[in-house]
């Protein structure tokens, strides 16, 4: 795969990230803070939680076509390292109270419905990409017959 390629997988994932990232903190927020009001901050916050589980993609990414295992091991790797960064910015914002163990939880459980939730969309979209292909190619045979 290409940079640009790449670069559009990624901005993909990011776009994903930045929408289901806003309905966890939404859900999340009227679960254990309705009271809060907030400023105009707040709209960043998906922003940055969506380039943090973006960037992981961009640097474990390899050429070779790898096996299931593979595929799996990467994928847990991916979820660890955007766990601990985002636990760590929890842990370090006045913003959120950490303190409090089913606010942690309820973020760690989001993150990891939101990354498989993620990697199903892609998948959806590739598989789309994938037939659409295939469609052509077929038409294409026929048409050259």
């Amino acid at each position: 795969m290409k940079f640009k390629e790449r670069i559009i997988e990624a901005l993909k994932t990011y776009f994903i990230l930045v929408t289901l990232i806003t309905v966890f903190l939404m859900v999340v927020g009227l679960l254990f803070d309705k009271g809060r009001t907030f400023s105009y901050e707040v709209f960043l916050s998906p922003l940055v939680y969506s380039l943090i589980g973006t960037v992981p993609g961009l640097f474990l990414y390899s050429e070779k076509e790898v096996k299931m295992s593979g595929m799996i091991i990467r994928h847990i790797i991916r979820i660890t390292i955007i766990e601990a960064v985002v636990m760590a910015l929890v842990f370090t914002s006045k913003n959120i109270p950490s303190e409090r163990l089913s606010v942690v939880l309820s973020i760690a459980f989001g993150i990891a419905v939101i990354y498989a939730l993620t990697v199903v969309i892609e998948y959806l979209f590739e598989l789309s990409q994938s037939k659409q292909m295939n469609r052509y190619l077929e038409d294409y045979q026929k048409n050259n017959e």
